[in-house]
């Protein structure tokens, strides 16, 4: 089994379509799921469907905790729950669309990477750091959705402050998760990352935020409903990613 890690903040309805993509795409046979909830304490709610979640972990959370410190350290927290030699950290946003996933992450841990997985593009607000630093994103996964070396993911602190994220701007290194990347980096790892490509011909689900990546054999592994968790999410985001996620890709 690979252990997949998700943090959900705020937002239930993500992770209820979530427990929907999972059960459509994998067999129960093929994975672990483990829910970290860090909604602020004063507005957590009861999760429903919990016999479809492996582990739920329950942070402690304030509102006003910076996102590097409190989305990361809710990671930091719950790879100790992960038991696979494989897991994946992904976003609350972020769907899997390839059926065959599990059986291609295996493939290539056999052949020696210790992590694969999205680029650090979004296609808005990360765009001009990779392009001032591309050599040190290149081939490199981020937690939007990766798989890691459970080890190497326990290896060094996802957390990001304030304050490292002022002083690493002259580097680049300023997302959650950045010294997995540095190291990544440094010592010449294995990795595979898999690239940005909106898929232009699909006009319902094109544009800001919808960001499909694709494998290096061209099928689409996932989308990433950006700031789904957030600032776009509506009344109508519920539906609109029910429909994103029964398309044929």
């Amino acid at each position: 089994m690979i252990d997949y890690l998700t943090v959900i903040y705020k937002n239930y309805d993500l992770l209820y379509l979530q427990l929907d993509n999972f059960k459509k795409r994998f067999s129960d046979k093929d994975y672990r799921l483990i829910v970290v909830d860090n909604t602020p304490d004063i507005e957590k709610k009861k999760i429903e469907r919990k016999d479809e979640i492996d582990i739920i972990v329950e942070m402690e959370s304030s509102p006003n905790t910076f996102d590097g410190i409190s989305h990361g350290g809710a990671i930091d927290a719950s790879l100790p729950f992960c038991e696979s030699d494989i897991v994946c950290i992904f976003d609350s946003d972020f769907f899997f669309l390839d059926e065959n996933l599990n059986n291609y992450i295996r493939k290539k841990f056999a052949e020696g990477y210790i992590a694969v997985g999205t680029e650090w593009d979004d296609g808005d607000g990360t765009r001009p750091w990779v392009e001032k630093f591309p050599k040190k994103f290149e081939n490199i996964p981020c937690a939007f959705g990766s798989f890691y070396d459970l080890n190497f993911a326990k290896s060094q602190s996802w957390i990001v402050t304030q304050e490292e994220v002022e002083r690493n701007k002259p580097e680049g290194f300023i997302e959650m998760g950045w010294r997995i990347r540095k190291n990544i980096l440094e010592n010449k790892l294995k990795t595979f990352a898999w690239k940005l490509s909106p898929i232009s011909d699909n006009d319902k689900f094109f544009g800001y935020g919808n960001c499909f990546f694709i494998n290096e054999h061209d099928r689409v592994a996932g989308v990433h409903y950006g700031a789904g968790s957030h600032v776009r999410w509506n009344s109508n985001t519920n539906s609109e990613i029910k429909k994103l996620l029964n398309e044929n890709y």
